[in-house]
């Protein structure tokens, strides 16, 4: 009886190698996201609508910043040779302009912040429509994240950024203004 199980136990081990050798070495790919979506051609051109649109409140806030060095110069250089009301009243127009300054800086961030993650989610959902059908079609077992900083080596054939980047223009062709 124990010679029989020790056969049985040989030819499902003997099995179990056999339909292991036939299933094909896990294949890994790593995509760089934020290359990927800086250089895709619908990335460019939002990416840059984002940064026109952030160049009025950047000139701004500048403005306001010259303002408020030139508030504290006037401060720092009157002080102790006009009244203590002029000084108060410098000390008023400083304190509300850092205040404006804050609070528009503060907005300015969030509505960046918040028109950014409205393009980042869009194209991410669209860049990983690209890399699964990538992935699936070439039967990868996975694809991470390329986090360039975390690695000590990555074999040139498991980046699949540049194929990523050249599919998804392909994929989705942008004209400025098309979403």
């Amino acid at each position: 009886m124990q010679k029989s199980g020790a056969v049985c136990s040989l030819v499902l081990m003997a099995w179990a190698a056999n339909l292991a050798a036939q299933e094909p070495p896990a294949k890994i790919g790593f995509v760089d996201v934020e290359r990927a979506i800086a250089t895709v051609d619908e990335g460019k051109a939002r990416l840059g609508e984002l940064r026109e649109w952030a160049r009025p409140r950047e000139e701004e806030l500048a403005r306001l910043g010259r303002e408020i060095e030139s508030l504290r110069s006037e401060v720092a250089t009157k002080r102790g040779s006009v009244s203590e009301e002029a000084m108060a009243e410098l000390n008023r127009r400083l304190v509300s302009r850092q205040r404006e300054f804050e609070d528009k800086q503060r907005v300015a961030r969030r509505d960046f912040e918040e028109r950014q993650a409205v393009v980042l989610k869009e194209m991410g959902e669209k860049l990983t429509a690209v890399i699964t059908q990538y992935a699936d079609g070439n039967r990868y077992t996975a694809v991470f994240i390329l986090e360039p900083n975390q690695l000590v080596y990555l074999a040139n054939s498991a980046d699949l950024t540049d194929t990523v980047i050249k599919l998804y223009n392909e994929k989705y062709p942008y004209a400025a203004g098309k979403k």
